[in-house]
């Protein structure tokens, strides 16, 4: 793709990123985000299998990169279509140029840059930081997402004082050694018939297959064997697959990402499949096939955390029913006692498509995620 470079009378040139450009957005990266290296640059941006470019906005002053503004990307489903979609994200600006307006030139750049590509729509989780300006740029704000964490160690969590997250917790009349975040693993109704298997490798066909058996409606990440061969190569996290079969056919299916060396050590469900859609607690529900799904999650999660040894785990609020994840002690960010000590992710969205403009696109139940539609996991 090529766009002509927009020069401002203040020396700042904002434009495409460019051959040569990656030693000094991975400096600039190292030294605003911390992290980043060649091998996964090149996983996020251009070894990816939906793009012909690579997806990243720059502006410098001089010949020196001093901000950016990147678009990893995605395939998005909706009601039996797929759109090509960027999830903009990694936005850097130098400390030493802050406060003139880079963000908004950056952001308005982009946006110009796609509404005649294909790519039919941006999506992202913004921090603090950088929510307010995407406010201001015409993102949707589609609503809090809800992740679900484990707690192994109080002091682990966002970096909380552990005294802090211990009274949280008391306040819910128990104690962090007996609380919910330690409840017993309950024997699974129906679990007799099931085998749960470990993959070193990602069996991406497998996984494929399990999506496509149900396809939800609303928005969601497309799970082919293009997306999940390319997803889980990212060299920042250690991925493995577990499989749940029932009389010799695969059942459900989940990936987790885990860095154990880190401080704190942690561990995420990044995806469970077939999706199940936001809200949908099903597996709670009467029903033979309600019950079967309810009984493979059980199953399924019980041997995920019984497989790690972390300080902290995650999983997407919609990954599984909501009882499967409080009889582990996956407890919700948005709900004390952890929204006392935690700031949940927002989704936002921009259509650049007008046949996307809906409110489906606008409201958090016309979404199904799972923690491998953020960039970071």
């Amino acid at each position: 793709m090529t766009r002509p470079a927009r020069h401002d009378s203040d020396g700042y040139t904002v434009r495409l990123f460019e051959p040569g450009d990656r030693d000094d957005y991975l400096a600039l990266h190292r030294a605003v985000l911390d992290g980043g290296s060649e091998a996964w640059f090149d996983w996020k941006y251009v070894d990816d299998p939906y793009t012909d470019h690579v997806t990243v906005v720059v502006a410098t002053d001089g010949n020196r990169i001093v901000g950016t503004k990147s678009g990893m990307p995605f395939e998005v489903g909706w009601n039996g279509r797929r759109f090509p979609a960027l999830q903009p994200g990694d936005t850097m600006v130098h400390p030493d140029h802050r406060r003139r307006g880079l963000f908004s030139r950056m952001t308005e750049y982009m946006k110009s840059t796609y509404a005649d590509a294909p790519q039919a729509l941006f999506f992202n989780y913004p921090n603090h930081a950088t929510l307010r300006g995407s406010r201001k740029h015409g993102w949707r704000e589609v609503g809090r997402v809800t992740t679900r964490y484990r707690i192994a160690d109080p002091a682990a969590f966002a970096g909380v004082d552990a005294g802090r997250l211990d009274g949280a917790l008391s306040r819910t009349g128990r104690t962090v050694a007996d609380g919910l975040l330690r409840l017993p693993r309950l024997a699974s109704r129906g679990a007799e018939d099931l085998t749960v298997r470990r993959h070193r490798d990602i069996p991406v066909d497998t996984l494929a297959s399990l999506y496509r058996r149900s396809i939800p409606d609303e928005f969601h990440v497309v799970r082919d064997e293009a997306y999940l061969g390319w997803r889980y190569g990212n060299p920042q996290w250690e991925y493995t697959a577990f499989t749940v079969e029932r009389g010799g056919r695969t059942a459900l299916g989940a990936v987790v990402g885990a860095d154990e060396a880190a401080d704190p050590a942690t561990a995420s469900v990044v995806d469970v499949l077939p999706l199940r859609a936001s809200g949908d607690d099903r597996g709670d529900t009467d029903g033979s096939s309600a019950r079967a799904r309810l009984a493979a999650e059980r199953a399924l999660l019980d041997r995920i955390v019984a497989a790690y040894d972390v300080d902290v785990f995650s999983a997407a609020e919609d990954s599984f029913a909501r009882s499967t994840l409080l009889r582990l002690g996956f407890l919700p960010d948005t709900a004390p006692p952890l929204s006392w000590v935690s700031s949940p992710s927002t989704l936002v969205a921009y259509p650049l498509d007008d046949a996307l403009d809906t409110p489906d696109l606008s409201a958090l139940d016309g979404w199904t995620l799972g923690l491998s539609d953020r960039d970071t996991r």
